[in-house]
This record gives structure tokens, sequence and C-alpha cells, in this order.
């Protein structure tokens, strides 16, 4: 009942949100005081109009934080990340405009906080335990706004609606952190630890979620965006006062990391938390794979290591379509070649190591060790059910004999998050003609692999030409088990908003910092690589230790592999002020940049060949070309104010060069 009352009032408030400004009230401000905080129900329904305001992920449509990093192309035109790549945005366009509805929703806190202790029909623990949920959500939203527009107005009490918040300007960066800190720290103190004993209760704060938060927000806050930047000495109000503090601290990435240590104490030393990285083999009951663990993490509803989810069935649905081929079914979300080229080898090691065993093209000769672990006979029909069975329960993975060497011999995580051409699909039926559906005569051999070249099936959509630009298509977050063929889900979702893993490279980043031969480095980093089925970092590349500049490159890179198609890629390439990293090159010639969201994205020659004769023996297919010339100018680090809220705010400045 919970989760329909929140589900209703969510659409309300978003379908109300979109003609109101944050001095509106929100629906149920409409009854009488008497009649919302006399009466239990009507106190529950505006508490979940607070929480309302969280974004749920949607990575594809609504959501900017893939479609505008170096991580991903959205091959559709119509989503507003697609001109805005080529250089089109302003102030005054409305994508992604959440600036409104997150300072309602931080009002709407307030009022709450001011006002459920009048409500007779809840207990006095009940009214504690709302009160320290709205301080959640007022900090969770200052962070939200935060880190899209960078210092805000701080609103911290109930102001009448005839206040001047015309004349209320910007708060510097720093206050802005200490005091979304603040609320993270006022919250947790009446929440419990954990929502295991109450699992109706999954989905709201509690001290890991909170102490999560601070963590996530303090290594922002010490980054070299925020952290000593030169490039935003101008970044003032209209008064003079500076919003970012330009000198370097390095005390406050001691501050992230003694935040991270506290939710990984909390994994150690309480296991009634259940919090650790999630392995397959937790229940006891099968033996460790680390790629049905990479799989599952993001699929298994709050498994061990979900921090922070919401319920949202449909927009992982919604993401399942336009990530599986066609032809009935999307299939234009296209990992770019550079996260391609990311993941390492097998045996832990980068591609540009000369002793990885990177090879850059040619068929493989050999299969993965994991291909067939059950040795089934694939030359008969039972054998064909048998490794299709295995595939989609994650029992086999990894490339097979005839597969691109680019993509032989990769990761588990690679396997778990990309899905390449001739790769088998693996969320079909083992249905041989729903199989057969998916390739093109003389490849219908009832495994269903994708054809990503110019004139293969899965480039079919229905009555619309949706494709991957990229030649690729994210896997990540793709139910094995689901239908794709019929869109059968077989399970419900979450949206993993945080997770451990994240807490564990938030750690290691901020200890390298100020402490680059702490030995927790190491400790936490294994444990990642362990799970991730990849040998140390520290076996794979001795030179590293100690070395700050080496450590980060690594560890910067374990966060591209690890969080990737998460929304991190995009964050992390800006706190770290490398998103405007040139594109020196020109022509068809690859560059070896890591890092910046502006110049050449590449991908495969996705228009290579002749659609009649293509197959999956088109080598032609496998060259490396540049598939968009992307704008990326230094205002892009942040979201531009909207122009509106400037035109009615005379103490409010616009962001750096908008």
């Amino acid at each position: 009942m919970k989760r329909i009352i929140i589900s209703l009032f969510l659409f309300q408030f978003i379908l109300l949100s979109g003609c109101s400004d944050f001095l509106d009230k929100l629906p149920d401000d409409m009854k009488t005081d008497d009649m919302v905080w006399s009466s239990r129900t009507e106190v529950e329904k505006y508490l979940a109009n607070v929480y309302a305001a969280i974004p749920k992920h949607n990575l594809h449509q609504d959501d900017p934080w893939l479609g505008l990093s170096d991580e991903i192309d959205l091959s559709w035109t119509v989503y507003n990340t697609y001109p805005i790549n080529l250089g089109n945005w302003d102030p005054n366009g409305g994508f992604y405009n959440k600036y409104a509805l997150w300072y309602r929703a931080i009002r709407a806190s307030l009022v709450f906080e001011n006002n459920v202790d009048k409500c007779a029909q809840l207990s006095e623990a009940l009214k504690t335990q709302y009160k320290a949920e709205v301080k959640f959500l007022r900090g969770y939203y200052y962070w939200l706004l935060l880190r899209q527009y960078g210092p805000v107005v701080l609103i911290k009490e109930l102001y009448p609606n005839d206040a001047d918040f015309a004349s209320m300007p910007r708060e510097p960066f720093d206050n802005v952190v200490n005091y979304i800190v603040e609320m993270m720290d006022a919250a947790e103190k009446d929440l419990p630890l954990h929502w295991w004993d109450d699992q109706n209760q999954m989905g709201k704060p509690n001290k890991i979620v909170c102490k999560s938060v601070k963590s996530i927000v303090l290594t922002y806050a010490a980054s070299p965006q925020w952290n000593g930047n030169s490039e935003y000495a101008d970044f003032k109000n209209l008064d003079g006062t500076l919003l970012v503090n330009t000198t370097y601290d390095e005390s406050k990435w001691k501050r992230a990391a003694e935040a991270s240590k506290e939710v990984i104490n909390i994994s150690e030393n309480n296991p009634e938390s259940r919090l650790r990285l999630y392995k397959n083999s937790d229940g006891g009951g099968e033996p460790f794979n680390p790629y049905k663990s990479l799989v599952d993490v993001h699929l298994k509803k709050w498994n061990s290591e979900i921090i922070f989810a919401a319920a949202g069935e449909g927009n992982t649905q919604a993401w399942m379509i336009h990530t599986s081929p066609g032809p009935n079914n999307l299939g234009g979300v296209g990992p770019t070649q550079r996260i391609v080229d990311a993941f390492l080898m097998e045996n832990g090691k980068t591609i540009d190591d000369p002793t990885s065993g990177y090879v850059a093209s040619g068929f493989s000769t050999a299969p993965h060790a994991k291909w067939n672990p059950n040795n089934r006979d694939v030359s008969t029909e039972e054998g064909r059910k048998q490794i299709i069975a295995d595939i989609r329960e994650s029992r086999a993975w990894g490339h097979w004999e005839g597969d691109w060497n680019m993509y032989a011999n990769r990761e588990p995580r690679f396997y778990a998050a990309i899905l390449y051409n001739k790769r088998i699909i693996p969320q079909l039926p083992d249905d041989k003609e729903k199989r057969d559906y998916y390739n093109s005569p003389g490849q219908k051999d009832g495994f269903g692999r994708a054809e990503l070249y110019y004139g293969g099936v899965s480039r079919q959509s229905g009555s619309y030409t949706f494709f991957s630009r990229t030649g690729y298509l994210a896997q990540k977050n793709n139910d094995p088990l689901a239908n794709m063929r019929d869109r059968v889900f077989p399970q419900q979702y979450n949206n993993v908003l945080i997770r451990y893993a994240q807490i564990l490279l938030d750690y290691i980043e901020a200890l390298n910092e100020y402490d680059p031969g702490n030995p927790d480095i190491r400790k936490y980093w294994d444990m990642i690589r362990e799970r991730a089925g990849v040998p140390s970092a520290f076996a794979t590349n001795p030179e590293i230790a100690g070395n700050k500049d080496l450590q980060r490159d690594l560890i910067l890179r374990e966060r591209q592999i690890e969080l990737c198609f998460e929304g991190d890629r995009y964050f992390t390439s800006r706190r770290r002020w490398l998103a405007h990293t040139p594109d020196t090159g020109g022509g068809n010639t690859p560059d070896n940049r890591k890092w910046g969201d502006g110049g050449r994205m590449w991908g495969m020659d996705i228009n290579a060949g002749d659609a009649a004769s293509n197959n999956f023996s088109f080598t032609g297919f496998y060259e490396v070309v540049p598939f968009e010339t992307r704008v990326f100018e230094k205002a892009y680090y942040l979201f531009p104010i909207p122009q509106s809220e400037i035109n009615k705010s005379k103490a409010l400045v616009q962001n750096p060069w908008w």
C-alpha cells in the first residue's frame, strides 16, 4: 500500500510541478491545516510528496548523465542530449530543468518538519523518524542541486510566501556542502542502521544511506573542480562574495576519506547490516562466479551491495527495450570505443600493456575458457538448448571462437557490460525460432547473435530506424532471463542509486590524494578486483605502489569500468576537471585520449560495406572510426541556472561562461 500511495502521488506531483515554481504549494497544501496535520493518512501522503522529487534513473531519455558523457552515444535525435553534444545549449532551454522542482521539495520538507508534531495519530517514535527522513531529503535535494548547478541559494528555514526570495543570493559552495553534511548527520541520529527488520521501509534513508551520501558529497567537494580551482576566481555574487574557494585544501580529501571509512566500518563491524560487495555465492548454494555476480548485482532487489535504491520497474524495462537489439526492440544505446578500450584483459592488464595479450584485429581461433564450462555438445539441438540455458543463467560467458580478437579474453566486467557484433544475445528465450528471428538468412543457427553491421538484422526496429551508431550496445542492467522477443520480464527491479562499490572507490581515491602509501588503498581496491574476477592492480602494475599519479590514473580507470553506465562517469569527468581535455588530432586517426567530452568520439565503422553482402565475416566493420564530433565548452561543467529564474531574482548570478 505504501508503494501504491507513493506511485500515485509521484504522478500527481510531477504532473502539477511542471507549471509551478518552488513558491507554489504542493497539491496537499490546498487542504486546510486541520485536514492535513490531524490525519496520519494525510501526513503520510504529504511525506510521500516530499519523496516524489527524487529522480528515478531513466538513463536514456530524461536523464542526461549518459548521453552527455564520453561512454555512451544515444542515437535518437529527439533526445536533448543529441543537440547539446553538438553545442546547441543555452540558459533558455528546458532540458532536465529540476531547479524549481527541487526547491519545491525542499520547501515541502520544511513545512512537514514544522507541522508533523500536530498529528496526534502518530506515535512520538514515528514523528521523530519522519522528521529525520525529511532532513535527509532536504540535504539530498540540495546535493542534487549542487552537483548540477554548483553553489545555490540556501534556504534553511520556512519563510512566509511573501518573503523576498528574489533578494536571496547564492551561497558559497563550501557552505552548501557543510549544510548537506549537517542534514545527513542530523538525520542519521534518528534513523535505524538498516531496514532488514522492517523490509516495508526499504528504499527509505537509514544511517548507512545518510553516511554514504555524506561520503559522496565530500568526495565531490574535495575534487579539483571545487578544491583550489583558479578558473572560478571570478565566480562571485553581485556583492563580490566569492562562491568557490580557489585555494587548494588537502584536508578536504582526508575529510572525504573519513566519511567513506565510516560506511566501510559498518560493513566490517556490523554483520547484521548485510553490507558488502555482492557475490552470487553469498547464499552458499553455488560457487563464486564473478560474471554472474556482476550481472546480478544490478538486478537482484535489495542485495547486499545496494545502499540506496528506488522502485522503478518501468524504468529498468524501458532501459532493456532501448538497449536490446532489433527487430522488435530499439537498440540505440551505444557504448563508445573509449569505454570498450578501458576494460581490462582477463589477466588484469590494460590493453595498451605489451604483455597483456591484447590483439586488435582478426578473428579469434580459440574460445574463452568460460564459453562452455559444462562442455555442451553445441552441434546437437539438445546441446544448443543447454548452452543457451548456461548463457541465460550466467554460467557461460566470454568470447567464442570466431569472435573479433578485440573482444577476446577480456575481463568479466566487459562481457557483463558490452554487447558486441556476433555475440549471442542473452536476453532471448531458448526457442530456436525466436532466436533465429534476430539473424539473417545463412546465419540462423538457433543461437541469436547480434548483427550490428550495415544491413544487419539488429539494426531493424519495426517501422523506425534505431540502431547503435558505435557498433556496440549496452548490456549492463539487462536481465539475461528476460524474454525481449516478447518483452516479458521475469522479476521486479530496483533503480540503484548508491551501491557499496562506489563507496570503496571513493575511499581509495580520497586516500591516494593525501596518503598514497596507505595500505587500505590496496586492501579495498583488491576487494573490488577480486569480485570482478581479475588480479590485483599491484600484481599487474607493481610500479604504481605509493605513486600518487600512477595510482590515480588506474583508480579512475577502475571507477570508469566498475561504475560504467551508472551515471558516475559524467560527474567524475567534471569534478576531476577533465571533461574539457582537448582532441588534438584530426581525420580518422584515432586519438589516445582517456578523457574529454568534446572532439571526435569513436566506434566501429557501421556504414562500411554492402548491405546485401555484409555478414559476420566482413572485416570492414571493425575499423575504428569517429561517429561524431562533439562540442564541449567550459560552461558545460555546470548546467546554466534557468533564465526564467535569473529573470525573477535580482540577486541570482549566472554560472561561469554562460
